[in-house]
């Protein structure tokens, strides 16, 4: 063996084999780490640090974010290029930023680097669009009530009025009071289902006198227009207001068939869960649907 073995046998006693035939450093351990990322120009790093025994696990993988915004499984081919593992061992403690700053840091120095440009790095991504509107909707469920191509689960305006779901539900609901929706005009379909609120023959959507897409702020004779089946202004609006919702995902990352090189010398792992970050992605989208 060469003089990097042996270092390694001097920090942790010995190069051992598994029953399964794979080889693994014995203070290969990364278990009660979390895992951390860190977006680059050519993707992301992904990175687990030991402080205790001064090593590292990191994968540098070339990926968009857009991956992380549905629900998949996603692998990548490990190579010598962009998609690369590296296992290190440093004279030292890392620094909270070694692997975001944008000029490396040049302490602690690297006593030892295995490098990983055989096996495949596997992205499960479970992603949520959630509209908060106070209605418990299946993500399974794909009814899109208005066709404004949004399904009703993440469409923050099911019935494709211009009045959200929330306002539409009525406060009694949102306050637990009642499980039924609010039903203005006692037909059966619940408000935020119903296109034609007060069922005057005019649509909600046309009951906005000002023009702005929003019919709840139109008020005559201190009642709102689109519940008052007494009045029947007709402001023909064909366009959908802008719409808002909640994307967030969790990931989990594993590398299989893992092939770790240092000279002749290999650290072999069948299958190497990196581990889970929630919440990779938390933002607000908004989007204006095309009528």
């Amino acid at each position: 063996m060469n003089k990097i073995v042996t270092v390694l046998i001097l920090i942790t006693s010995v190069l051992t084999s598994c029953d399964d035939g794979d080889f693994v450093v014995t203070s290969f351990d990364f278990s009660n780490e979390s895992l951390r990322s860190c977006e680059t120009g050519q993707g992301y790093v992904f990175y687990k640090v030991n402080s205790n025994s001064f090593e590292s696990i990191s994968v540098s993988i070339d990926v968009q974010t857009t991956i992380f915004e549905q629900t998949n499984i996603t692998e990548y081919a490990l190579n010598e290029n962009s998609n690369v593992v590296y296992y290190r061992k440093y004279d030292g403690e890392l620094p909270v930023n070694y692997f975001c700053a944008t000029v490396p840091p040049t302490t602690p120095n690297v006593t030892t680097e295995f490098i990983g440009n055989q096996g495949v790095a596997q992205f499960t991504v479970t992603a949520t669009r959630d509209d908060e509107d106070g209605i418990e909707e299946s993500t399974d469920n794909q009814i899109d009530t208005d066709e404004d191509g949004l399904p009703d689960y993440y469409d923050f305006d099911d019935d494709g009025d211009n009045v959200p779901t929330q306002i539409e539900l009525g406060a009694d609901y949102l306050a637990g009071n009642t499980t039924q929706p609010l039903d203005s005009d006692q037909d059966g379909i619940p408000d935020y289902l119903d296109a034609d609120d007060d069922n005057d023959g005019i649509l909600t959507r046309y009951e906005d006198a000002n023009g702005d897409l929003d019919p709840s702020n139109d008020i005559t004779n201190g009642e709102t227009n689109y519940l008052n089946p007494e009045v029947s202004n007709t402001n023909a609006i064909d366009l959908y207001r802008e719409h808002a919702y909640l994307l967030s995902s969790d990931i989990q990352l594993q590398i299989n068939n893992l092939i770790l090189v240092n000279g002749e010398d290999e650290i072999i792992k069948e299958t190497f869960v990196m581990g889970t970050i929630e919440d990779f992605i938390n933002r607000e989208e908004r989007i204006t649907p095309e009528f």
